[in-house]
């Protein structure tokens, strides 16, 4: 069966995704959008141009704005329709999408008026203990919020300590991440590595635990900022896989999706300060090795787009998954060619500097400045954090990790 949604960039129209009688999606960019100077196209994928694009490249882009995994079996299953619908779960869902996109069914315009909701931490805690039936993004029949990935999530506008679910117009400022079944201290995880990659002085958004009957990691959104009035504007992004034309169920190298040389040819390519972009990219990769962060796939890498600008967003998804010993201990990008941290030696990190379009000096000296630092930095980290949030065990473990792989990096790059 046909259909046709709207695609909106904040408040205007974009363009229309089609899907025909056998299930293939077709965009096409609105005159009026094409007409305008200050118009940007919504992917590196989809320059602007009248033609419209095909299947292929359509599923990629659109399909990435979606949940994955069991959130998606979940969000299917609670709304009647077939896990492989691309389509209907952007009908239900695509009101409010990573970056600046909107997607909306046929007719239905971008609202220009909303409200916040008050959001009671008793609530939002009964949300949470509910997510096993009730994912979070159903959460109320007049939300419409996606957000990609595995891990359940929602979206909140988060102001001076209090809690709000956004209504029609208005936009979340954070993201509430709850605890993963099974994972002991999840949200003390990621917050204690977001934490500890400031402290090194890579780029990651400001996020906290929120403590309580059902803790929970919060981080700011980094593809929304204030507007000159004062309130909440979208920037527009896309993640690695849109970007390089993958699907999400091929974020891993080891299923067939991209590596680091991809992903650095993409910055190296597009990005409008390529050099300062691909620093950050390499010193993710050493900060990964260090925290011991096996799931640091393209997914979990995107650009903002803006007029004139594309660059490295701030980092996000930082976890030592190393902690967790019934995990994968591969890495879903290949350093070097060398898929385990044990197996990566010096020529492993010139190999990747040549992939990376880096001089090896710059490899090297990166590896060695937080094969240095990173220790102190994770000691010192780890004893505030416990004492302001406990999980004790798990974040001894994470600063040990980093502990002995920087002194493991540094001997390495002896030989």
């Amino acid at each position: 069966m046909s259909g046709v949604l709207d695609v909106y960039w904040g408040a205007r129209l974009a363009g229309r995704l089609r899907e025909d009688d056998g299930g293939r999606f077709e965009f096409r960019y609105d005159p009026g959008w094409l007409g305008d100077p200050e118009a940007m196209a919504i992917s590196i994928r989809m320059p602007l141009r009248p033609e419209p694009f095909d299947e292929a490249v359509c599923r990629v882009f659109f399909g990435n704005l979606l949940p994955e995994g069991p959130t998606r079996r979940l969000i299917t299953g609670k709304l009647g329709i077939s896990e492989s619908n691309d389509f209907k779960l952007l009908e239900a869902l695509g009101g409010e999408c990573a970056g600046a996109l909107s997607i909306l069914p046929e007719g239905r315009t971008a609202e220009e008026s909303g409200d916040y909701a008050p959001l009671a931490r008793e609530e939002l805690d009964r949300m949470i203990s509910e997510m096993p039936r009730n994912p979070l993004l159903l959460a109320s029949e007049d939300l419409r919020l996606s957000l990609a990935g595995a891990q359940q999530k929602i979206p909140v506008y988060y102001e001076d300590g209090k809690f709000y679910l956004p209504r029609g117009a208005k936009l979340s400022s954070h993201i509430v991440k709850p605890a993963i079944p099974d994972l002991a201290d999840v949200v003390e995880n990621e917050a204690f590595c977001m934490e500890l990659a400031r402290g090194l002085g890579l780029p990651a958004p400001a996020s906290t635990v929120i403590g309580g009957k059902h803790p929970f990691y919060l981080i700011e959104r980094y593809d929304r900022r204030r507007g000159e009035d004062g309130g909440l504007e979208r920037l527009h992004q896309e993640d690695f896989l849109q970007a390089l034309g993958y699907p999400y169920g091929k974020k891993y190298e080891a299923d067939g999706g991209p590596g680091l040389r991809a992903c650095f040819g993409l910055v190296g390519d597009h990005s409008t300060q390529p050099a300062l972009d691909k620093m950050v990219m390499l010193r993710w990769v050493i900060f990964n090795n260090l925290i011991g962060n096996c799931d640091a796939h393209a997914k979990n890498l995107s650009m903002l787009i803006e007029r004139g600008n594309y660059r490295l967003t701030p980092l996000y998804d930082l976890l030592s998954t190393r902690v967790y010993g019934r995990l994968s201990p591969k890495f879903a990008m290949r350093v070097g060619g060398q898929y385990r941290s044990e197996w990566v030696h010096k020529e492993h990190w010139e190999k990747l500097a040549e992939e990376a379009g880096v001089g090896a000096k710059a490899v090297i000296d990166a590896c060695r400045e937080l094969g240095e630092s990173a220790p102190a930095a994770a000691e010192n980290a780890a004893a505030g954090f416990v004492k302001a949030h406990g999980a004790e065990e798990t974040i001894s473990k994470i600063a040990r990790s980093v502990s002995v792989m920087s002194k493991k990096l540094l001997e390495v790059l002896k030989s």
